[in-house]
Formats: structure tokens, sequence, C-alpha cells
């Protein structure tokens, strides 16, 4: 009987702490962006992982850090100049970099990572 509730707890600490460490990322839509800009900039980093091309040819306000998908795939240590504990929103091009890039920032141990799901051609927003 004793055993039982061993093996019982175990399983309960290993779901608990499983269910605490995030393994995924979160698509946000164009509403929930606006909101994130407007009402809480400051809580977020707000990253663009097109090339530095697509970049400086349009953006949408408050995206003020580039950092390249194609180049930061090969070497992570460039994300270092992010703070993996806030969270951070990823955008790109039409939402397929920034899924990938999303999965690595959760691999590397940042703690909320958010995805724009159509990239800056699915926004309706302003673009600067």
């Amino acid at each position: 009987m004793m055993k039982k509730i061993i093996v019982l707890l175990v399983a309960l600490v290993l779901v608990f702490t499983l269910s605490a460490c995030s393994t995924e990322y979160t698509n946000i839509s164009n509403d929930e962006l606006s909101d994130m800009l407007e009402n809480h900039y400051d809580e977020y980093q707000f990253v663009d992982v097109r090339t530095s091309t697509e970049f400086y040819s349009e953006k949408i306000p408050g995206f003020n850090r580039n950092l390249d998908y194609y180049i930061f795939e090969d070497d992570y240590s460039l994300l270092d100049v992010l703070d993996k504990d806030i969270p951070v929103v990823i955008m790109c091009n039409s939402g397929n970099r920034s899924v990938d890039a999303s999965k690595i920032l959760v691999k590397e141990g940042f703690v909320e990572v958010y995805n724009l799901t159509y990239g800056i051609e699915g926004w309706d927003g302003t673009i600067e």
C-alpha cells in the first residue's frame, strides 16, 4: 500500500513539474497584438525576424528589434540581446519563419513567446 502511495505522489509531482514547464508558444491575432502594442508595450520585447532588407522596407510600429531568422537559426548566441524573463512577441512576413523562431526561443528557455499568426502580410494595422 505504501509503495502505491509513493508511486502516486511521484507521478503527481512529475505531472505538475512538466505542466509548469511551457514547451509551446502562443499564436496571437491582430487584435491581441494591437492591445499589446497600445496598452502593454513596456511589458514585451517586440522582435521582427525577417531579413534586414525586409525590416527596413516596412515594419509594424513598435517592432524596433530585428533578428534575422536565417542568421540566428545557426547561431543562437545572437539571442543573447533578449531577456529570457520578459515575454517576446515575434513576427515575420507571413508567419512561417516566426513559428520556427518561436520554437527556438521556447527551446532556449524564454518564458513567454508570442507569434503573430499571419505576419506583416496579415497585419491590418499601421505599417511604417
